[in-house]
């Protein structure tokens, strides 16, 4: 059962995290924390970095269908974080995941140690998709029906309003965007996948992610895995498991899987706002090849 905090509580435990952020309570644990996190690291590790909305759990869906042939019939959207844990913002968390078989894949959308990552593979999504995403997610779990984009994007921008309290680690997009550039550019560890592209060709995307990661997957499964990645077959799943971002008290309020379309943002962000969001992401975007 969930537990219900007062309005009180809320504002105290808020005004508590915003003070350790500006202390610099959580950079000083990550530094205390590093040992055990590269202790626990292993030369076939990758990390699935990308901001929140980005299609992260849907590409950790089908790379645990493909790392675990075996366990797919078992695999859905509620469970998939038992293949590809999702460790956001806590490194050290892989420490718990020994059992699992090589190569392991995390996911991680505030990466605290990424210079020692073995490999990165990033996604990206246009963010004017992104911010719409992000703002039905919002809406589903805090069950908020008064919070329009207009004031949601401009909040993001600022860190201001519910990003005080939600995602507070979150690194803006136009930021990431240029981080995981310049590392792509440096290394040949980082893979930069784009969601339009994946959505447009999913079954060639997957093939140069599992040439990426090393992955054993022949034609065969790869159309296979593909096939139950569309949004379609998706939808099924979750109306059968649920989502695990929806789980607990927002299960069954929100859809996880939504359209995927890749210009659905349109029909949610008028061009104002649309506007604002690329001229201020412009030069980020154009570094992914988005115009």
């Amino acid at each position: 059962m969930d537990t219900v905090i007062g309005p009180e509580e809320a504002t105290l435990k808020r005004w508590f995290g915003r003070a350790k952020l500006y202390l610099g309570y959580y950079e000083a644990r990550a530094r205390r924390h590093e040992p055990e996190f590269r202790a626990s690291l292993r030369p076939t590790d990758t990390f699935l970095v990308g901001h929140p909305k980005s299609g992260n759990t849907w590409v950790a869906y089908m790379l645990a269908l493909l790392i675990q042939p075996d366990r797919s019939s078992d695999i859905n959207l509620l469970n998939v974080g038992d293949f590809v844990p999702f460790v956001h913002g806590r490194d050290r968390d892989i420490a718990n995941y020994a059992p699992l078989p090589d190569p392991r894949v995390f996911r991680n959308e505030y990466p605290l140690h990424a210079r020692a990552y073995p490999r990165i593979l990033y996604l990206v999504r246009d963010p004017r998709a992104v911010l719409v995403s992000f703002w039905h997610m919002y809406r589903v779990l805090f069950d908020d029906r008064t919070t329009g984009i207009g004031s949601f994007v401009e909040q993001y921008m600022y860190g201001s309003g519910c990003f005080r309290y939600w995602n507070k680690h979150l690194i803006r997009w136009d930021h990431q965007v240029r981080r995981n550039s310049r590392r792509a550019a440096r290394s040949g560890n980082v893979l930069v996948v784009r969601y339009e592209d994946l959505v447009l060709d999913r079954e060639d995307e997957l093939r140069r992610i599992v040439s990426f990661l090393d992955l054993d997957a022949d034609d065969r499964r790869l159309s296979e895995v593909a096939e139950r990645g569309s949004f379609d077959a998706m939808r099924r799943v979750e109306e059968r498991h649920g989502a695990e971002a929806y789980e607990g008290r927002a299960r069954g309020e929100g859809r996880f899987i939504r359209k995927g379309r890749i210009d659905g943002w349109r029909d949610e962000m008028d061009e104002a706002i649309a506007g604002q969001v690329a001229s201020t992401f412009a030069s980020a975007m154009r570094l992914v090849g988005y115009e």
